[in-house]
C-alpha cells in the first residue's frame, strides 16, 4: 500500500473513531438516566450493565484511537514503530 493511501486510510479510521467515542459516552447517559427512571431492581441493573458495557466499547475505541494516531504519526514522519 502506498503511503499516501495508508496516510488516508488511518486518517477516515481516525474520523470515524472521533465521531463514535461521544456516541459511546451519550449511550452511556442514556442507559443512566434510563436506569433512574425504573424502579424495580431487575430493570436498574439490566440499564446498569448496559450502561456499563457502553463505557468500555467508548475504552476500546479510545485505546484503537491512540494505536491509529501513532501509526500515522509514524507513516507521516517515516519512522518505525518503537
Amino acid at each position: 500500500m502506498s503511503d499516501k493511501k495508508l496516510i488516508n486510510e488511518l486518517k477516515a479510521k481516525i474520523e470515524a473513531l472521533v465521531i463514535a467515542i461521544p456516541k459511546e459516552l451519550s449511550a452511556y447517559e442514556f442507559y443512566v438516566d434510563l436506569a433512574a427512571k425504573y424502579e424495580d431492581q431487575a430493570s436498574k441493573e439490566m440499564f446498569l450493565f448496559l450502561a456499563k458495557q457502553e463505557l468500555s466499547h467508548r475504552d476500546t475505541l479510545e485505546r484503537l484511537l491512540a494505536d491509529l494516531q501513532a501509526k500515522l504519526e509514524q507513516a507521516l514522519t517515516g519512522r518505525k514503530a518503537s
